[in-house]
Order: C-alpha cells, then sequence, then structure tokens
C-alpha cells in the first residue's frame, strides 16, 4: 500500500481513506460557517440602514375615501329616511283612502236601500190603487150587467 511520510509521522492508504474525507468536511464545515455568517452581517447591515418607504400619500388617500364614504352613508342615511317618511305617507293616504271608499260604500248601500223602501212603497201604493181601480171597474160592469135596459136578447 501506499504510504506518506509527513515529518516523522507515516500515513498508510488506510489511514488516509478516513482522513481526507475527515479534512473536507471539517473544511467545508468552516467555509459553511464563514458564509453564513456573511450572511448574518449582510442581514445586520440591511435592518440597520432600512429606511420605512413614506405611505403619507396612501394615509391621505384612506383619510379621503374614508371623509368621502362617510359623506356617502350620511346621504344614504338621508334618502333612506325621506323613502320610510314617503312610505308612511303613502300607507296613510292608502288608509284614508280605504276609509273613505268605505264611508262611500256604506252611504251608497244606504242610498241604494232607500231607494228601494221608496220603490216598494211605491209599488205596494200603485197595487192598493189597481186592486180599487179593478174593484170600482168590476162594480161598473156589474151595474151595467145588471141594467134591465142592457138586456139585448
Amino acid at each position: 500500500m501506499a504510504e506518506v511520510e509527513i515529518g516523522e509521522m507515516k500515513i498508510t492508504g488506510g489511514k488516509m481513506l478516513v482522513l481526507i474525507p475527515l479534512l473536507g468536511t471539517i473544511i467545508g464545515g468552516l467555509w459553511g460557517g464563514f458564509e453564513l455568517y456573511q450572511r448574518l452581517l449582510t442581514a445586520e447591515e440591511a435592518i440597520v440602514n432600512y429606511v420605512s418607504p413614506d405611505f403619507s400619500h396612501y394615509d391621505e388617500s384612506l383619510a379621503v375615501l374614508q371623509v368621502e364614504l362617510e359623506t356617502l352613508k350620511d346621504k344614504m342615511d338621508n334618502e333612506f329616511d325621506d323613502l320610510k317618511e314617503e312610505v308612511d305617507r303613502i300607507q296613510s293616504l292608502a288608509r284614508d283612502v280605504d276609509d273613505s271608499v268605505a264611508d262611500t260604500q256604506r252611504e251608497l248601500r244606504d242610498d241604494v236601500y232607500a231607494l228601494e223602501e221608496r220603490v216598494n212603497d211605491s209599488l205596494r201604493e200603485v197595487d192598493a190603487e189597481v186592486r180599487k181601480v179593478r174593484g170600482e171597474l168590476e162594480d161598473k160592469i156589474e151595474k151595467i150587467l145588471e141594467n134591465p135596459l142592457n138586456d139585448a136578447e
């Protein structure tokens, strides 16, 4: 097998197979640690030097929108109140119309009943008058028939 001499130390092939990956691991770990440390320093510098963006324009826009929304809400509330008042007025008007129609129907029905009663009274009078005239007519016909001068035999 191969041997390497470093100073007074002899390293054989089997030991080299263990030593080389071990050295690679140690060197890779040191390099990874350095890279991690360097990234942390870069991140710290970025955090220290961070300047917050200016959002005042957005804040002003949001304030304007808030005022506009409140104005619109007030207008909608006023419109809603006006609409409720209009609906109440229409309902009141409808109730008044219903009451007026009911009163008119009642008056019309009373007038029709009164007219019907007057017509019935008139019909009874006419009927009585017809009976009276019929009775008189029958009496006259009887007299005429009983008259001896009327004998045409």
